[in-house]
């Protein structure tokens, strides 16, 4: 039976949002925040690797301690957050609905259109700052009649989105061999129908360019492929740049001004920035 590895965590409350950001870079499945003792704030996270993580000596010194670690066996445990959870506005445009696909329809406040994506990982239901810092970027951006590409489509959010607003064409892939599957399940459940594909940016080389590419991606792991993404944009083509700390703005803002790209708009929450870039 498939298994998760689980780290438990006592974090000063003071670096709980730092801390749980590192955590997401470092690819973790979920994380779980409940107080703690002598003030600190209990953190459980889960991967579906054993190795440390990251340097954990590095957090040490600074007050977090790790309190356990443990393989647990696969389940289901975002069921009991599904049961509980409720559909959530994104921008002035969407309304984000995380619960189980037999949820009765919630109703939909004027002007709001509904997406919904039942929870099957942490990441992808569209409340983690950096999946709606994105969506309300492309809110903005005018995407009516033009072809998308999805950099690392996870639940497909961002493709589905961009087809709800006008898009003529949207393509998702992913690294993430099961991402896919779980986006395909949600292109059923909202009757919007991208092409999504398992594999990387590669693959895409001998495919009709694109007028945006949506990119939720850590910098890390993007920014080596990022000169051949901007190739596979058309004349005038944009980029929408997501899953950067604000502490690495600038670094991805000069990688992309050196390959053309200027900014033109950008969105920030909590420790997260993302940014619309254009070709010149």
């Amino acid at each position: 039976m498939p298994t998760y590895h689980r780290r438990v965590y006592h974090v000063p409350a003071e670096l709980e949002e730092t801390f749980v950001s590192d955590l997401w870079l470092e690819g973790t499945l979920g994380v779980r925040s409940e107080p703690g003792p002598a003030g600190r704030v209990r953190l459980e996270a889960w991967f579906d690797y054993a190795e440390t993580p990251f340097d954990e000596d590095l957090w040490r010194v600074q007050g977090v301690d790790l309190v356990a670690a443990e393989e647990v066996p696969a389940e289901d445990w975002l069921a009991g957050w599904r049961e509980w959870a409720q559909p959530f506005p994104v921008g002035d445009a969407l309304l984000l609905d995380p619960r189980e696909p037999d949820a009765e329809l919630p109703e939909l406040p004027a002007g709001r259109r509904l997406l919904r994506l039942p929870a099957r990982a942490a990441f992808g239901t569209g409340s983690h700052e950096s999946t709606s810092l994105a969506l309300e970027l492309l809110e903005a951006a005018d995407v009516r009649g033009r072809d998308v590409l999805d950099v690392g489509t996870g639940t497909g959010v961002l493709a589905f989105a961009s087809l709800l607003f006008g898009a003529r064409r949207a393509v998702g892939f992913d690294v993430d061999p099961a991402a896919p599957f779980h986006a395909r399940d949600n292109s059923r459940l909202n009757g919007l129908h991208p092409s999504l594909f398992a594999g990387r940016l590669a693959a895409m080389r001998d495919r009709p360019r694109f007028d945006l590419a949506l990119v939720n991606v850590v910098p890390e792991q993007i920014l080596p492929e990022m000169p051949a993404l901007v190739r596979l944009l058309r004349p005038g083509g944009e980029a929408i740049l997501s899953g950067i700390l604000a502490e690495r703005g600038r670094q991805v803002l000069d990688r992309m001004r050196g390959l053309g790209m200027d900014e033109v708009e950008r969105r920030a929450a909590g420790d997260w920035i993302a940014f619309r870039v254009a070709l010149r």
